[in-house]
């Protein structure tokens, strides 16, 4: 039986972008082989996102979890990554990604590969290794992700990491069943820091963490970011002054 594998996609007022990722999708099926379908979790679009989302007819299944109010990314990464874990078995696997078609599906079949062959639990889309590049990005968004993945590295000190601050990553459901196992929540905030939150739950549980390069397209991006730049950079530094000694323990 293929695994099955569910795609996470947060999403706010997306109703473009989305529109241009499903067909993405349908590319993959042959390539993967997998039991392959998305869960957009809409949060409190004022768009067509949830519209887009329920009328997808393609051989990839799309499910949608939606938001009446807009609650932050953070949340519906959380609430997108559990609902997904509930949904498989501990040998499927789970991918986040951003729904602003920054961040081309194509790259899901080298990070199922690289999983496979490594005997990896998480493998990490990363702008900065062999391979990886950024496009159409500004200056000061440059400065301030590669500023986030200088603290990252020196917090979390992963081998085999350079990327700490992509979303779009891939990594077997069982880390999320098992993390919830001991909690209620995976505890993560609702700024654009859960993504490094999501990194420490699933750090909690494997050190079987690696990456691949990928190039990542900010210039595709049809809507405005929707990131406050100094309430994810407090929020960041905030998080990894109180994960310091977690993460320590886990060595």
């Amino acid at each position: 039986m293929a695994r099955k594998l569910i795609t996470v996609l947060p999403s706010y007022n997306e109703e473009i972008a989305l529109g241009r990722l499903f067909p993405q999708f349908e590319d993959l099926v042959p390539l993967i082989g997998e039991d392959l379908s998305i869960l957009v979790v809409d949060d409190g679009s004022e768009d067509q996102t949830a519209q887009i989302s329920n009328a997808w007819s393609g051989s990839v299944v799309v499910n949608s979890i939606i938001f009446p109010q807009n609650r932050g990314y953070g949340t519906a990464l959380e609430q997108g990554v559990i609902d997904a874990a509930r949904r498989l078995g501990p040998d499927d696997l789970i991918a986040t990604m951003d729904a602003d078609d920054t961040h081309d599906p194509k790259y899901l079949v080298s990070m199922m590969e690289h999983l496979d062959k490594e005997q990896l639990d998480v493998v990490i889309a990363s702008r900065y290794a062999d391979g990886g590049a950024e496009e159409g990005v500004s200056w000061d968004r440059k400065i301030l992700s590669h500023g986030a993945c200088w603290f990252y590295k020196r917090v979390f000190d992963l081998p085999n990491v350079s990327d700490y601050s992509c979303g779009y990553r891939l990594f077997r459901a069982s880390l999320i069943q098992r993390s919830l196992e001991t909690r209620d929540s995976l505890g993560l905030e609702s700024g654009f820091q859960a993504s490094g939150e999501l990194l420490l739950r699933l750090r909690e549980q494997t050190h079987a963490i690696g990456e691949v390069g990928f190039e990542l397209h900010y210039e595709r991006k049809p809507t405005r970011s929707k990131m406050q730049k100094m309430k994810t950079v407090m929020g960041t530094l905030r998080f990894l002054k109180e994960v310091r000694r977690t993460v320590r323990s886990l060595a």
